[in-house]
């Protein structure tokens, strides 16, 4: 285990990944959005359904960023128990 409050716990950095990934994907998406050079009324339907799914990947984004955070704390949790029953004399691991 590494030393908690300087890091994110272990759970929540592939959650934090996936959260970044999803905000890359948005900007990708955004930026087709707006390279859509259909005219008329079927460029503003393409251009809005691209929208659609960028809001929806940074909603998502948002989502998991929260999860990651809440395990962070269930994490430093879990380690200050761990270090409580390590100190006490008590075992570290429950088998």
């Amino acid at each position: 285990m590494e030393a908690y409050g300087t890091e994110p716990a272990p759970w929540s950095r592939p959650v934090r990944a996936q959260a970044e990934q999803l905000r890359e994907q948005a900007g990708r998406l955004r930026a087709s959005a707006a390279a859509v050079d259909l005219p008329g009324v079927e460029g503003t339907v393409w251009r809005r359904r691209i929208t659609a799914h960028a809001e929806r990947a940074e909603t998502a984004a948002r989502s998991l960023e929260r999860a990651a955070e809440a395990l962070a704390r269930h994490e430093e949790v879990l380690a200050a128990l761990s270090r409580a029953r390590r100190e006490s004399g008590g075992a570290t691991q429950i088998e």
